[in-house]
């Protein structure tokens, strides 16, 4: 892991606005767990050079422009970064239309990319979730687990969420309406699961990787059950020895399926995402609360945060 003097704050002017561009104010950051792989080697999300501005994606307002298709007062969603205000290509920023009722800040959790839309894609359109299923959720109090198992309750699963101490496992029953949380620090998670799905797991949406996941491997229901693969936060930590499933050849055995999937090759079902999420949003059904770490000196705090669980929720930076 990095420590706090591998990070430092610059003060840097913007004294010109190229043609195409516009300046970003930056209202809130999201702090998503693939930050952290971009301070590895090279991989999916490319690593960042010595001495570049973190990469974060965010939501932001238009303050000054140089851009035809992008005015003052606009709000947008884009690679914010960690940083006060973005210089960003009018192409780089998605305009966004706050929805009646919903702040443009929903762009950062509920109906941003990284969170809602990923919770919505990863369920709906790979583990084509069902009524009655039994979907189970780990890392179930982070950003996309608290989305996942409110749009599961709403389409009638039973939901389990796996999460880490009391205050997370009450948060998910309490305030996400989980039917069943296991606290995987204070309990043994295979038998937790066998007492609390004794038919068998029918989607598993997977955020962290690990032993969990070989725990729901075998507790799979007996055929068709899905295993989504969001993310592996256990991982991240160590990417250069990556610890996959040992219980693997439980898909063969269950006739189940695992499917990853990254939420940008889905953009066509976007507006059938946000028209769910936005209506469940106004209804009361679906929350998200917010973790907010004041202060762009500090990113890096609100970062170590994702991976040593002091956080509920959407965790994100207000510059």
């Amino acid at each position: 892991m990095p420590t706090i003097d591998d990070f430092g704050v610059e003060d840097v002017s913007i004294e010109d606005i190229p043609e195409g561009h516009i300046v970003a104010k930056v209202d809130t950051l999201s702090m998503d767990a693939w930050i952290r792989t971009t301070l590895n080697d090279e991989g999916m999300h490319k690593t960042g050079d010595i001495g570049t501005t973190i990469r974060a994606l965010g939501v932001g307002q238009v303050v000054e422009t140089n851009s035809k298709n992008l005015a003052i007062g606009d709000w947008v969603y884009g690679l914010m970064s960690a940083q006060t205000h973005a210089l960003l290509t009018d192409s780089a920023a998605t305009k966004v239309e706050p929805e009646h009722g919903i702040e443009p800040s929903a762009f950062a959790g509920q109906l941003g990319i990284t969170t809602g839309l990923t919770a919505w894609v990863g369920l709906v359109a790979v583990g084509e979730v069902q009524e009655s299923n039994v979907v189970v959720v780990s890392g179930a109090a982070g950003a996309v687990g608290s989305v996942v198992v409110q749009l599961a309750k709403a389409r009638g699963a039973v939901v389990i969420g796996i999460a880490g101490g009391p205050e997370k496992c009450k948060y998910l029953t309490d305030t996400l309406g989980a039917d069943i949380a296991i606290d995987y620090k204070g309990s043994d998670v295979a038998e937790a699961l066998a007492k609390a799905a004794p038919d068998g797991v029918d989607v598993f949406f997977d955020n962290v990787g690990g032993e969990i996941l070989d725990n729901v491997l075998d507790n799979l229901a007996v055929s068709g059950a899905r295993v989504v693969i969001c993310g592996a936060i256990s991982q991240y930590q160590h990417l250069e020895d990556v610890r996959g499933p040992k219980l693997y050849l439980r898909l063969a055995e269950r006739n189940a399926s695992m499917r990853g999937f990254v939420v940008s090759h889905y953009a066509a079902q976007y507006p059938e995402a946000i028209a769910e999420i936005s209506e469940l949003m106004r209804s009361g059904k679906l929350v998200l609360p917010e973790h907010v770490v004041e202060g762009i000196d500090h990113f890096p705090e609100a970062l170590f945060m994702l991976f040593n669980g002091k956080h509920l929720g959407n965790l994100v930076v207000k510059p």
